[in-house]
């Protein structure tokens, strides 16, 4: 979504909630959908400019919407082997090891460099939240969903997959006997190894 858009459905947002509050009351059950923002009307230029007018609320002006950074892999080459680390957070919803098509996107994006008929290692990883059977169990899964994409896009790859849960972390779960979240985070990946 372009910031343009971004900010009209921010400013949508901001206008039709109140009339969707007071109206929910006095409605009844017309439309059972939930309201969220892939639903919220989009408005024009002229629309948003007429209803700021209409309402004159400066706090939408003061609206900025941020840049949206593209997923970007953290790749580390060493000794002709090279690792492409992707962050599960990015990939998957909480718990599930199903991907999105711009999550498939994104895999099949990271693995553009890889030769044509290279041996790949793809290895899932998770933090130490959890108990480590389920942590295993997910991060095999995960990684054989980064598999499937691969399959289906480069035939000529040799792909092998494994599990690894919490037993290779990459940075320390907790710090001094606390909760370490920016550790955690850099756990939770899915690596897609190869020589060459």
């Amino acid at each position: 979504m372009r910031a343009r858009d971004c900010r009209r459905t921010l400013i949508a947002s901001a206008l039709v909630a109140p009339f969707v509050v007071m109206g929910a009351a006095g409605a009844g059950a017309v439309d059972d959908a939930p309201l969220t923002i892939d639903n919220l009307p989009t408005l024009t230029d002229h629309e948003v400019d007429a209803y700021r007018t209409a309402i004159d609320l400066p706090e939408i002006s003061a609206i900025t919407v941020p840049d949206i950074v593209p997923f970007e892999p953290d790749i580390t080459t060493s000794g002709g082997s090279t690792v492409v680390s992707l962050d599960t957070d990015v990939l998957f919803e909480f718990g599930k090891s199903e991907l999105g098509e711009s999550a498939s996107d994104a895999v099949v994006d990271a693995a553009k460099d890889v030769p044509k008929g290279a041996k790949v290692s793809v290895v899932g990883h998770t933090d130490s939240v959890g108990s480590d059977s389920a942590n295993r169990t997910l991060s095999k899964k995960r990684a054989q969903a980064v598999v499937d994409v691969l399959e289906d896009e480069r035939d000529d790859l040799v792909l092998r997959v494994s599990g690894k849960g919490e037993s290779d972390p990459v940075a320390p779960n907790d710090s001094g006997g606390k909760d370490n979240p920016e550790g955690r985070e850099k756990n939770r990946r899915v690596e897609i190894r190869y020589t060459g």
